[in-house]
């Protein structure tokens, strides 16, 4: 004959494998630490966001720097070759009867730069080249005139481009008087007077 009561030994085991099946609520502090970490994840992409921005940013500006010397270095050698060309081949007539469609004819300013009619030229600024004779000036010379040159890059092409020619002038003004040396304070004022600027070569024979 079996007895009525149970165990209590029985009762107990049953008592703990119900227990071990029942999820166990997250404590105040483990819910506390998986807080901080998320807040940290956080943190730390935000960093990585900012030190991203930073990144660009200086790669950004690292790219338009080497395009704005890349660009001021090709115009002073095409200045050089403007002027070198016309010297050889008109230095010898006192560059009398020179004009701007002359040199683009002959290709002493270059064909990439002439415009669509054959008599007129642009340089890379989007301003205008002429090459034209200044003998009622001063006696067997030419003056190369860029137009919309940007301040910015308006001092490294005349300190480029300077030892070609005997006068250099910005707007109305000598920066390199006639025969003489570039006035460093008044190239500065004048580079900077305006956001672009007109520079203008006058060369002799050689």
């Amino acid at each position: 004959m079996h007895s009525p009561f149970v165990p209590i030994r029985t009762v107990a085991r049953a008592a703990v494998r119900r227990s071990s099946s029942i999820p166990v609520p997250m404590t105040v502090r483990a819910r506390g630490r998986r807080s901080r970490q998320r807040g940290n994840a956080l943190v730390f992409s935000m960093l990585g966001l900012v030190i991203g921005g930073i990144v660009l940013a200086l790669g950004i500006s690292y790219y338009q720097s080497s395009q704005s010397n890349a660009q001021v270095q090709g115009t002073i050698s095409e200045v050089s070759a403007i002027i070198g060309g016309a010297q050889q081949n008109y230095g010898q007539y006192g560059y009398s009867g020179l004009t701007t469609a002359v040199a683009v004819g002959s290709r002493v300013i270059p064909d990439t730069r002439a415009d669509a009619g054959g008599t007129t030229a642009t340089n890379s600024y989007s301003g205008a080249i002429t090459l034209v004779d200044n003998s009622t000036t001063t006696a067997s010379t030419a003056k190369l005139s860029y137009a919309n040159v940007p301040a910015s890059q308006c001092t490294q092409l005349v300190n480029g481009a300077q030892s070609l020619a005997r006068q250099v002038t910005i707007g109305a003004t000598d920066v390199k008087p006639l025969d003489g040396t570039i006035d460093i304070a008044r190239l500065n004022t004048q580079c900077t007077a305006a956001a672009n600027v007109a520079v203008d070569f006058v060369f002799g024979r050689t």
